[in-house]
């Protein structure tokens, strides 16, 4: 092979590399979400997938494959299409992000009402770790 072939070769293969570099990063990308997009990702259209967010806008899930457990009837259904978000809490400098959220009942286990609140006011520090680690539960699973 000529050698100006084989650089044309080499380009062309790094230049494929890097369009697959780029579509990885893409997809990886962050998605920042408003309360209302994500709400439509709640399971009860079949056609859509299933969405998770938890601790803030730009850690959202797709959870469709666990649909027997986030889909409608499942017991994790009251999760799916909300943001499970944050609030001010001493030393960990989170800030409000979302009203329409379910991150305390992830610790407290209250999956009604009251319970399906983002406010993390008055929850110890383990508990405050706790619904971290959910999130990197979401993020080993999910991603």
């Amino acid at each position: 092979m000529a050698r100006g072939a084989r650089l044309l070769l080499v380009l062309a293969l790094l230049a494929a590399l890097l369009a697959v570099l780029l579509q990885f990063y893409r997809l990886r990308k962050p998605r920042l979400w408003t309360v209302e997009e994500l709400s439509i990702y709640n399971g009860t259209d079949e056609g859509l997938p299933i969405l998770l967010g938890i601790l803030g806008y730009s850690s959202v899930f797709d959870v469709t494959k666990g649909r027997s457990h986030y889909g409608p009837g499942g017991g994790y259904h009251h999760f799916a299409g909300r943001l499970q978000s944050y609030v001010l809490v001493p030393f960990f400098n989170f800030i409000v992000v979302d009203h329409m959220d379910a991150s305390r009942a992830f610790v407290s286990g209250n999956f009604t009402g009251d319970g399906l609140t983002d406010s993390l006011q008055g929850l110890s520090s383990s508990e405050v770790n706790s619904i971290v680690d959910w999130r990197k539960f979401y993020f080993e699973r999910y991603m």
